[in-house]
């Protein structure tokens, strides 16, 4: 059986030159035989095949000999021997040259030794260890080459240079994840968890990528786990940000096939040990179906979906470049540059998509308020034909009066003028009446100043008979008159909702003797305030936090926009404050200005 495992070529290594490699040439040997010393090895020189530096490793089910031959112009000195990802147990390095070994980041290693020309050998020789047997999903080949310790430490300065590079991506990709996560604590919109998700994943990915995680023992489960992770994350991201289901429900289908396909994936590797989308790289030809997406969703004119398929373009671009190409772009992994940069594009798309889903509420609200008002000006109308019921009257009488004193030639002037006098009363009364009614759900344009009582007064006039129909007694508890400059209307029309919904809580809840009791005061620290209590049972405690939630009801024929509107009238466009509590077998609101 082969065996191959993940490389993780240093960015130092790639920059290296061939001059700087003391090695002159590699050999293999293998053989069934594990108990050779070095100095039958060393006989059996002729039977050491010539390797490449960079080659896939021999069968392990043998003991593997490596042989290192040094260049003939070495000067005397310290030398490192970089490799990877193997080990060995014995070697021909001598006690003088003093050999140190160390374990690199990942599955690197070193050991470093002195070279004296006239006394060390040119050709060493190490028995490899034998890597435990897994099941494997890359070809990669092993590295060895020997240098000097300053070009070591020069280039091991610039392999630290690398290290804060990607964690200074790695950060930017966690600090977008946490902000995303920051947005779905405050929004809910699954689109940001799903993106978060992805994210974390996604630095997982990239650490393996950049070598900050490496295989323990050529394992490589924990980095195929991820990757599924990460594509499921993805697409469920992408179904969310984009609604597939209902705009491109044909495409919808395909992602969630490729979905079972990550699940399917992620639990033969489980089982077997084994990702077919790793082993047959497949995941950027999958990736190429957010982007079809990204691009019919512009197409319907989705805006959010421009910075979507920008963003999601590099990051496949980046992708296809790391798994087929292996083409560094300054020097490092594309994939290490196409992630944030994506991480960028989507977050625009992710603010994009917040403001136009907080536009769509906005609209959505605006209407259900305009519903609302309608409902109550029908209310109101009924108001009206009761107001006008006795005016009505007082003409009908009036003109047969009129008609009557005709027909037995009783209509003399004073007469006339009495009776057009009562009828011009209850007109300028009808039309009084009109007015009252006419801009009362208009907001107010521009601030007067207004007696609170004369409003409040109003308002009383407003609902009179209705609050009548339903043997509800109103007192009106004056200590000290209020004078407001604010919205006159804005102020009726919140106090117009607080008697409406205290009457129906009379109703719902068959209250016996239903009173209302309205007090005005001003007082040191405020212009003014209002209490309307009631005693129609109160408010359930469960409910009490949500009173002034918009679409909050425990009403079926009520919107539950009213006591949200009379809250955000109150302490958006007044400036004042509302407040709610449970006082004397009632509810109790009070106004503060």
């Amino acid at each position: 059986m082969k065996k191959t495992i993940l490389l993780l070529l240093l960015l130092l290594t790639a920059m290296m030159a061939d001059d700087s490699d003391a090695i002159k040439s590699l050999y293999i040997y293998k053989t069934t035989e594990s108990s050779l010393s070095l100095n039958e090895v060393k006989r059996r020189d002729d039977l050491f095949v010539k390797i490449e530096k960079y080659q896939q490793l021999p069968d392990n089910s043998v003991t593997n000999w490596l042989k290192i031959v040094l260049k003939d112009d070495l000067k005397d000195g310290e030398y490192v021997i970089r490799y990877a990802p193997m080990e060995f147990d014995l070697s021909s390095l001598t006690t003088q040259q003093r050999m140190r070994k160390l374990k690199l980041l990942g599955n690197s290693h070193k050991i470093s030794f002195f070279y004296k020309k006239e006394r060390d050998a040119k050709s060493y020789y190490f028995r490899l260890l034998p890597l435990p047997v897994d099941h494997l999903t890359f070809r990669e080949d092993y590295y060895c080459f020997a240098q000097t310790v300053e070009e070591f430490e020069e280039e091991s300065n610039a392999y630290i240079y690398y290290i804060l590079f990607c964690g200074f991506i790695l950060g930017i990709l966690f600090m977008a994840a946490l902000y995303n996560g920051a947005m779905y604590y405050y929004n809910r919109e699954k689109s940001f968890l799903y993106y978060v998700l992805m994210q974390l994943s996604m630095i997982g990915v990239l650490m393996f990528y950049t070598g900050l995680l490496h295989y323990e023992n050529g394992v490589y489960e924990p980095y195929n786990f991820i990757s599924l992770i990460a594509s499921f994350c993805a697409t469920l991201f992408v179904r969310a940000f984009l609604g597939t289901a209902k705009y491109l429900p044909w495409l919808d289908k395909l992602l969630l096939i490729y979905l079972f396909i990550l699940i399917f994936d992620f639990i033969y590797l489980s089982v077997v040990g084994i990702s077919l989308l790793n082993k047959w790289q497949l995941y950027s030809f999958f990736s190429l179906l957010y982007l079809m997406v990204g691009f019919l969703r512009i197409r319907q004119g989705y805006k959010p979906a421009k910075f979507f398929l920008i963003g999601w373009t590099i990051l496949v671009l980046s992708l296809v470049l790391t798994e087929f190409y292996d083409i560094p772009l300054f020097l490092v992994t594309p994939l290490l540059l196409g992630a944030p940069i994506e991480a960028i594009f989507l977050a625009i798309a992710l603010a994009y998509k917040i403001k136009l889903l907080q536009d769509e509420k906005e609209e959505q609200k605006e209407l259900l308020i305009h519903q609302s008002k309608l409902a109550s000006m029908g209310e109101m109308i009924g108001n009206i034909a009761h107001q006008w019921r006795q005016p009505l009257t007082h003409l009908s009488y009036a003109v047969m009066n009129i008609q009557d004193a005709f027909k037995h030639n009783a209509l003399d002037e004073v007469y006339l003028d009495k009776k057009v006098d009562e009828a011009t009363t209850q007109i300028e009364f009808m039309s009084q009446t009109i007015d009252d009614f006419k801009n009362f759900y208009e907001p107010s344009k521009q601030k007067e100043q207004f007696s609170v009582e004369e409003a409040t007064q109003s308002v009383l006039e407003i609902m009179s008979h209705a609050l009548k129909i339903e043997g509800i007694e109103v007192d009106l508890f004056v200590r000290s008159d209020t004078l407001l400059y604010n919205y006159k209307n804005e102020y009726k029309q919140v106090l117009l909702n607080l008697l409406s919904n205290a009457k129906d809580a009379f109703i719902n809840n068959k209250v016996d003797e239903p009173k209302i009791l309205i007090m005005i005061s001003d007082s040191n620290a405020h212009n003014g305030w209002i209490v309307v209590s009631d005693n129609a049972g109160g408010i359930e405690p469960q409910n009490m936090n949500k009173i002034f939630e918009p679409y909050f009801t425990t009403k079926e024929s009520n919107s539950g926009i009213g006591l949200y509107m009379s809250k955000m009238i109150i302490e958006k466009n007044m400036g004042g404050k509302l407040m709610v509590e449970n006082q004397d077998g009632g509810a109790m609101f009070t106004l503060i200005f």
